[in-house]
Formats: structure tokens, sequence, C-alpha cells
């Protein structure tokens, strides 16, 4: 058992720790935004989610409409997550109606970040209620 623990204490650093720093470390110039929205569609969920999470830190507008994108279609339900969380830092009204839609969504995760972007860019709080979203969209869009 004791030589269990330091591999898995190297499979964290490889699969999870590498990819963000070498993501964060990417997001620090604005140059690299572009890089950041390709990773959007990597075939690693970790890039997705970490290009995600660098994209929303730097509240990067550029990445509006591929993050959405991701929101809807990501077939990662923490990716999808860091999408709404992301799209919430980037405080953009035009991700209000796909996070009310999140809301719903398959994955609990979604589930519980939708509502807390949708807070973040409208200063309203209808919790985790579709229909009160839509209802108060439909009046303030």
């Amino acid at each position: 058992m004791k030589k269990v623990k330091p591999i898995i204490a190297l499979l964290i650093v490889v699969i999870f720790l590498i990819p963000y720093y070498a993501v964060e470390a990417l997001g620090q110039s604005k140059d690299e935004v572009q890089r950041l929205i390709d990773d959007l569609k990597d075939s690693s969920w970790q890039i997705r989610w970490y290009a995600a999470s660098a994209l929303g830190e730097m509240k990067e507008p550029r990445a509006l409409e591929p993050l959405i994108t991701m929101l809807k279609n990501d077939k990662n339900g923490y990716v999808r997550a860091m999408a709404a969380w992301a799209l919430g830092k980037i405080k953009d009204r035009r991700a209000v109606e796909p996070l009310i839609d999140g809301i719903t969504d398959e994955s609990s995760d979604v589930k519980k970040m939708a509502p807390l972007a949708l807070k973040e860019i409208t200063g309203q709080d209808f919790g985790k209620d579709p229909v009160k979203w839509r209802e108060w969209w439909e009046k303030n869009k």
C-alpha cells in the first residue's frame, strides 16, 4: 500500500496539475486567448476544463460563443459546469438563455452552477427554478 500512494500522487500531478499550470501560463498573455479558445475543443476533458477556467478568470469576451457552445454540447458534465462558471465570470447577458437551459441539464454539477452564473450576470436569484428565470428573462431581455 505504501508504494501505491506515491503512484497515485504522481498520477494526480500528471493528469490534473500539469495541464492546469500549462493552461494557466498560457492564460497570462492576451496573445494566447485564441489558443485557449482552441483548447475548448481538445480531446482531453481536463484541457477543455482548464481552458474554460482560464478564460473565465480572464473574463475574456471573445470566449463567450465558444463557451456557450461548450455548455450546450460538451459530453462531459464537469466541463459543461466549468463553462457555466466561466460564463458567469464574463457576465454577458447573451449567456442567460443557455444558462437557464443549463438548470435542467442531466449533470448535477451543471444544475448547481447554472443558477450561480445567472445570479452573477443578472443580480437576480431564482435558484434552480427555470420557470421563474424564464419569466424574469422575458420581462427583462
